[in-house]
C-alpha cells in the first residue's frame, strides 16, 4: 500500500536550490535510508514530508491512515522541564513504578530518572526519543541521525526497538552499520539535488557506486 507520494517536490532557500523534482513513493513496510553529503537537504526533505517545512514546488500526498513518529537530531521535541518518568507517562498511561521499570530497559538508572530532561546528556535524550518511538502508535517513523550521541549499548537498544517495529521507516543517517542492519532501500541525494533509489542496504549501494 502506498503511504506517501512525492511528485516533483522542490525546496529553495534564498535562491539556493536544495533539491528539485523529487519523485518518491514510500510503501507500507518499507525501510528507507536517506543519504547524501552534508548540506544536500536530507533533513529538509524529511521535514518536508512531515510536514514541518513546506515545499516550494510539487506535491506531497500522505495516506489517511499514516501516523508519523519523529526522531529529531537536535532533540528539540523533548520537554526540558519534565523528568523522564513524567515524559514516559505522558506518552502512555502507567504508574510511576512502571515508568521507572520501562526506563531501566533503556539504560536509565538513579539519579537519571529524577533529573529534568533539559539537564540530561545527549545520549540520554536520544534514549528518551527511543522511548517515544516505542510507546506511541506511529506506523511511519522518520528518524534524523538516530545513532548520533549514542554509545554502543544505546545503539543496540535503538536497533532492537526498530527491528521489532513492523511499520515503515525513513531514516537519515551517516552510520553505515545502522543502515546495513535496519534499512532495505537507499535513497541518495546527489550534489545537484537529484535523487537516486537503490533497492538494498548501504553495502548494496556502495557496491553499485564505488566502481
Amino acid at each position: 500500500m502506498l503511504l506517501v507520494n512525492l511528485s516533483k517536490v522542490g525546496k529553495d532557500y534564498g535562491g539556493n536550490l536544495v533539491f528539485d523534482q523529487v519523485d518518491l513513493e514510500i510503501l507500507e513496510g518499507e525501510r528507507i535510508g536517506l543519504i547524501g553529503e552534508n548540506g544536500s537537504g536530507k533533513t529538509t526533505l524529511l521535514k518536508t514530508i512531515m510536514p514541518l517545512v513546506p515545499p516550494d514546488s510539487g506535491t506531497i500526498q500522505v495516506g489517511a491512515s499514516v501516523v508519523m513518529g519523529y526522531y529529531a537530531q537536535e532533540q528539540e521535541t523533548l520537554p526540558p522541564d519534565q523528568t523522564p518518568p513524567a515524559f514516559v507517562r505522558s506518552l502512555k498511561p502507567m504508574s510511576e513504578q512502571a515508568a521507572v521499570k520501562f526506563l531501566r530497559r533503556l539504560l536509565f538508572f538513579y539519579p537519571d530518572v529524577h533529573t529534568p530532561i533539559g539537564d540530561l546528556s545527549g545520549g540520554e535524550k536520544s534514549r528518551l526519543q527511543i522511548a517515544r518511538l516505542m510507546l506511541t502508535d506511529a506506523n511511519f517513523l522518520l528518524l534524523d541521525e538516530p545513532t548520533n550521541n549514542l554509545d554502543i549499548a544505546s545503539s543496540e537498544v535503538l536497533e532492537a526497538a526498530l527491528e521489532e517495529f513492523d511499520g515503515t521507516i525513513l531514516a537519515v543517517s551517516h552510520d553505515r552499520y545502522f543502515l546495513d542492519k535496519i534499512v532495505t532501500t537507499i535513497v541518495a541525494i546527489g550534489d545537484d539535488g537529484e535523487v537516486q533509489l537503490y533497492p538494498g542496504n548501504f553495502s548494496y549501494y556502495h557496491e553499485r557506486t564505488s566502481s
